[in-house]
C-alpha cells in the first residue's frame, strides 16, 4: 500500500512547474445553461443575484500543453490572487489525473458551505456539490468549499475510474431490503468519494499543516489519519440521523458518509482491487454495524445541532466536531 501511495505522489510531484495557464474565452452559455435543481436551486439563485447586481466575474483558463481547461463564474475579482491560485491548482490536479484526455472543469465559485440544520435529515440541498457523466471529459462543481476535492471526485466519474454500476446494483438492493426504503441509485459513490478524499490527502496542497492547526510538517500519512478520524465522526453523526429514516433518498447520503467510512476500514482491499471489493460491502457493513450504532448513540445529541457536512475535514475543529 505504501508503494502505491508513493507512486501516486511521485506522479503528483512530476507536475510541479509544468503548468502553463493561458486565458481563453469563457463558455458563458454552458455556465448559464447547466444550472438545474441539482442542489435545490441554490446555485441558480446565487448566479441570478450576482448577474442582477453586475457582480458576476467570468474567467476561463487553459493549459496549452495538456489541453485541460477551467471555466468559472465567481464573486471574486478577475485578478484575485486567491482565484488565480485556485485555477492554477485545478489545472495541475487535472494534469495529474489525466495525461491523455483533456478535461474541462465548469465551476460556479460560490461561497456556499455544506450545512445540515438541526433536527433535519440530510438531503440534496445540504450535500450536493457537483456532477459528471461517466466517459464525458467534463466536470461541474457548484461550490468554493473543497472545490478541488469535489473536482477530483467528478473527474473520477468523467474518466471512468469508478467501480462499474452493474457490480454495485445487487449490493444496493441488499441494503434497500435491509433498510426497507430506496437508496439513491448510485451506491458506488461510496468508493468514488473515498478515492477522491484519499487522493486529496496525497496532495500536500490539500490538507495543509496550517489547516490542521499545527506548526509541524505534515506527511501524507498524517493527513490521511486525520481524514479517517473525521470521516468516522461524520459517519456516526449522519447515521444517528438516518438510521430510523423511512423516506427514500434523493441523493447519496448513505453512500457518501456511512458506506464510505465502512470502505475506509478496508482501505487496502478497496484501493488496490476496487471492483473485487464490491461483493464484500454489505458483509463489511453488517460486521461494523454494532460499532456504528455505538458511535451513533454517543453523538445522538448532534441531532439537535447544526452540522458542517464538508467531507474533506480541513480543520482540526471540524475533525473533532462529532466526538
Amino acid at each position: 500500500m505504501e508503494s502505491y501511495r508513493d507512486l501516486v505522489h511521485r506522479a503528483w510531484t512530476q507536475t510541479k512547474g509544468k503548468i502553463k495557464m493561458t486565458d481563453i474565452p469563457v463558455a458563458k452559455a454552458q455556465l448559464l445553461g447547466r444550472i438545474s435543481d441539482f442542489d435545490g436551486g441554490q446555485t441558480a439563485a446565487w448566479l441570478s443575484d450576482l448577474d442582477t447586481r453586475g457582480k458576476a466575474i467570468w474567467r476561463a483558463v487553459r493549459d496549452p500543453h495538456t489541453g485541460h481547461a477551467i471555466h468559472v463564474v465567481s464573486d471574486r475579482s478577475f485578478a484575485s490572487p486567491s482565484l488565480r491560485s485556485d485555477l492554477h491548482l485545478g489545472l495541475r490536479l487535472l494534469a495529474w489525473m489525466s495525461t491523455e484526455t483533456p478535461v474541462t472543469w465548469y465551476w460556479w465559485d460560490q461561497p456556499w458551505t455544506r450545512h445540515l440544520p438541526a433536527n433535519t435529515d440530510p438531503r440534496k440541498e445540504h450535500l450536493n456539490g457537483g456532477w459528471a457523466i461517466p466517459g464525458v471529459p467534463e466536470v461541474h462543481v457548484y461550490r468554493r468549499e473543497e472545490a478541488h476535492k469535489v473536482m477530483l471526485h467528478e473527474t473520477i466519474h468523467a474518466l471512468r475510474l469508478d467501480v462499474p454500476h452493474a457490480l454495485v446494483e445487487p449490493v444496493r438492493r441488499q441494503f434497500e431490503d435491509l433498510f426497507g426504503r430506496k437508496l439513491w441509485p448510485h451506491l458506488g459513490e461510496a468508493f468514488t468519494e473515498f478515492y477522491a478524499e484519499w487522493l486529496w490527502c496525497v496532495v500536500p496542497e490539500g490538507t495543509t499543516k496550517a489547516s490542521l492547526g499545527t506548526t509541524s510538517k505534515t506527511s501524507k500519512n498524517d493527513r490521511w489519519i486525520h481524514q479517517l478520524q473525521c470521516s468516522e465522526g461524520q459517519a456516526a453523526a449522519v447515521w444517528a440521523r438516518i438510521r430510523d429514516a423511512t423516506a427514500d433518498e434523493d441523493t447519496n447520503v448513505f453512500a457518501y458518509y456511512v458506506l464510505k467510512w465502512v470502505l475506509m476500514q478496508h482501505q487496502n482491499e478497496v484501493l488496490l482491487a476496487p471492483n473485487a471489493s464490491v461483493r464484500f460491502w454489505f458483509t463489511w457493513f453488517q460486521e461494523l454495524r454494532p460499532r456504528l450504532e455505538a458511535m451513533a448513540d454517543k453523538v445522538a445529541w448532534t441531532e439537535n445541532t447544526g452540522l458542517a457536512m464538508g467531507m474533506t475535514c480541513l480543520t482540526s475543529d471540524h475533525a473533532t466536531a462529532y466526538s
